[in-house]
């Protein structure tokens, strides 16, 4: 995984991309359950109703404090994930990707984005 939380970043396939923001599909076998994560600075709060995640403080949500990393927003809902961070980070690479064709850092279709990360 990418980050310490439910959903592995590296197996997302890109459908949508501006930026330091994108939309992506998640395999058909990660598709249980919900997540979400919104940070600001250091302070992050989690929620999770995901099976094989790891535990939160407070049953399924819980508040954490890492290392400044600016602004980090992040949903799944079954196979959906829409992730945002400014400024960019591992999580959530630079991309221009327009109904799943990618424009920008490469081109190509469907990308996975473990191909684009740490570029």
């Amino acid at each position: 995984m990418a980050g310490e939380d439910a959903v592995d970043e590296s197996q997302l396939t890109l459908c949508c991309a501006l930026c330091c923001t994108n939309c992506a599909t998640l395999p058909i076998t990660e598709c249980t359950g919900c997540s979400g994560k919104l940070g600001l600075c250091c302070l992050d709060l989690e929620i999770c109703c995901k099976p094989g995640s790891p535990c939160l403080p407070c049953i399924c949500c819980g508040p954490t404090c890492d290392g400044c990393k600016g602004l980090t927003a992040q949903l799944q809902v079954c196979c959906v994930v829409c992730n945002a961070a400014f400024p960019c980070n591992e999580e959530v690479p630079v991309a221009v990707v327009v109904g799943g064709l990618m424009l920008y850092p490469k081109c190509g279709c469907c990308v996975v984005q473990r191909e684009i990360m740490d570029r």
